[in-house]
């Protein structure tokens, strides 16, 4: 892994969560939208839920508790690889290295933002921004390379 993939995975597990959620409500609304047939004609019934179509729709809230489980142990995980690498953000001794790779990483500015931002050139904020992922690399490879 890169340091650029190790600071974007804030970015990658944001989207994930949004996928997921984006998905559950989805689900949620074909769930919901479901209805029972009305039929006027009475046929042979079974005890079977499989055949009575009754336990699908257990199933179908044991699947969506399933989403909803999977969805906060994503969350967990996406809080804690955002407060490690805000940590790591934080120990870089140089006040622009730490000031572009926070914008950039954790607030998801692009270059032309962060050069907005703090009054710099966009050729500056490149120079200072690949200064800063060799100076986290330095220091922090070792955990992800």
């Amino acid at each position: 892994m890169t340091t650029k993939d190790y600071l974007n995975q804030i970015s990658y597990y944001n989207k994930i969560i949004d996928n997921k959620l984006i998905e559950i409500t989805q689900y949620k609304e074909l769930s919901y939208s479901i209805s029972a047939v009305v039929n006027e004609e009475r046929v042979m019934s079974s005890s079977d839920p499989d055949k009575t179509g009754w336990d699908k729709t257990g199933c179908g809230y044991v699947r969506l508790e399933q989403m909803e489980e999977s969805l906060d142990k994503l969350i967990d995980k996406y809080i804690d690889v955002k407060n490690k690498i805000i940590e790591q953000i934080e120990q870089i001794n140089n006040e622009d290295y730490y000031t572009v790779l926070f914008l950039r990483y954790v607030r998801k500015f692009t270059f032309e933002k962060i050069a907005n931002e703090t009054g710099w050139c966009w050729r500056q904020v490149h120079r200072i921004h690949a200064k800063a992922l060799q100076a986290f690399e330095d220091k922090y490879g070792s955990e992800y390379l």
